[in-house]
């Protein structure tokens, strides 16, 4: 088990579509966008984002705070997956979740054996590891595929409910769904940082990849714990309804969700870093 902060929440993964599924007409309108910041306590940033916005791609990583080469380990985990996700996008042929979703495994698998590669040649950063949180988006057909592994998350924010997509990887995760613990016994167990897979270490990981469909107007949330440890649900859930409830363009809206958010986390304390991708349908 390894060292990093993290919630808690069972995941609610969508339902593939039926057969004869006709997906809705989105209009082509997809936004990706994005947001750091080092937090109040932090002397480095150790989050890590990556962004293709033409392609519905969006990356979020949080490297192990205290240990050698978290915001290294984080950095060259979004850098791979986006190449080879935004590479998969472009290529033609096949049906859009066939072709992402062995695609998904692939690069965060991927991703994993980089960081092992490059500690190995810089011994100053042996175990260094990271989170690692990404979803493809398809403008065309709103389908979606995530991979995840850590205590970063990816929820959807659907008719005014936020509903968290991914399994924290963490030992009080483990106690939930043993009935050990309750959800607000976790968030305040002293264990609550400690992870049981990540990236970088000896043991490979096994990433959740999933995909969906989603419908118009939904919103997908990437976030590192600095925004989860910092923020409830419901305070998240708010601050993407009133802001996306007023009468700007969808840029502006998603804009200052996103600034909302990160400067609540740091009034809330700011323990650590603060990083939040938004991927949202018109």
């Amino acid at each position: 088990m390894l060292e990093n902060l993290g919630p808690f929440y069972l995941p609610t993964h969508q339902a593939p579509p039926p057969r004869d599924y006709e997906p809705p007409d989105l209009s082509n309108s997809l936004l990706v966008t994005g947001s750091s910041d080092i937090g109040r306590i932090r002397q480095r940033n150790e989050d890590s984002f990556a962004l293709a916005p033409e392609h519905g791609v969006a990356v979020v990583a949080d490297g192990m705070g205290g240990h050698p080469g978290g915001d290294v380990a984080s950095r060259i985990a979004v850098d791979v997956t986006h190449e080879l996700l935004r590479t998969t996008v472009e290529s033609s042929g096949g049906d859009f979740v066939s072709r992402v979703q062995p695609a998904m495994e692939h690069a965060v698998i991927t991703a994993h054996e980089s960081i092992r590669a490059h500690a190995k040649s810089e011994p100053d950063l042996h175990r260094m590891g990271t989170t690692l949180t990404a979803i493809v988006a398809d403008r065309e057909t709103g389908a979606f595929v995530v991979g995840h592994v850590g205590d970063s998350r990816a929820y959807l924010f659907r008719a005014g409910v936020l509903s968290q997509i991914t399994r924290d990887d963490t030992w009080v995760q483990q106690q939930i769904e043993n009935k050990v613990m309750d959800p607000d016994q976790a968030r305040r167990s002293s264990y609550a940082h400690l992870l049981t897979q990540c990236l970088g270490l000896d043991e490979a990981p096994h990433p959740q990849v999933f995909s969906g469909q989603s419908a118009p107007g939904d919103t997908y949330l990437l976030c590192t714990d600095g925004l989860v440890g910092m923020l409830q649900d419901k305070e998240l859930a708010a601050i993407l309804s009133e802001n996306f409830r007023s009468a700007e363009t969808a840029e502006d809206q998603c804009a200052k969700a996103l600034t909302t958010m990160l400067e609540a986390a740091n009034e809330a304390g700011g323990r650590d870093n603060i990083t939040a991708a938004l991927v949202r349908f018109g």
